[in-house]
């Protein structure tokens, strides 16, 4: 069932620059999104290059709708989840002492061929801030 469920994210995914709306820093130069299925693990591979030309590259793999796992002391968070909201929202948090301190909302066009993610950041007794992402697939 997961299976099916998350077949719809799989593949590579590049960003739509101009399409971003970012509330706190400056949108990526150029970024691409792959997802992966191995096994029943997502795997999020994220590969970007900033507004002033650093590269970064990055990846994390969750069971969606699997329990929360517990992260090293990376400083940051402890745990992070990944669940389906519905067909066409898979969302990840990652939380420290229990409260969700990031959260990433995909949420799948209806053709399938857009991907807008939308990060939001919690900053505890500051604000929280949203950096909103479109994706399309690559061809």
């Amino acid at each position: 069932m997961t299976e099916d469920k998350i077949a719809p994210f799989l593949g590579t995914w590049i960003l739509d620059a101009a399409e971003c709306d970012f509330e706190q820093g400056d949108p990526p130069k150029s970024a691409t999104l792959k997802i992966e299925d191995n096994f029943g693990m997502a795997i999020f591979t994220m590969n970007q290059v900033s507004a002033d030309g650093e590269v970064t590259n990055d990846s994390f793999e969750a069971m969606p709708d699997g329990p929360e796992v517990k992260l090293g002391k990376s400083g940051l968070v402890d745990a992070m989840r990944l669940v389906f909201e519905n067909n066409r929202n898979l969302v990840s948090e990652a939380r420290r002492g229990g409260l969700t301190i990031m959260k990433a909302e995909r949420e799948l066009s209806d053709d399938g061929q857009t991907l807008t993610v939308t990060q939001t950041v919690h900053l505890v007794d500051v604000a929280s801030f949203k950096n909103i992402s479109v994706y399309h697939r690559a061809q």
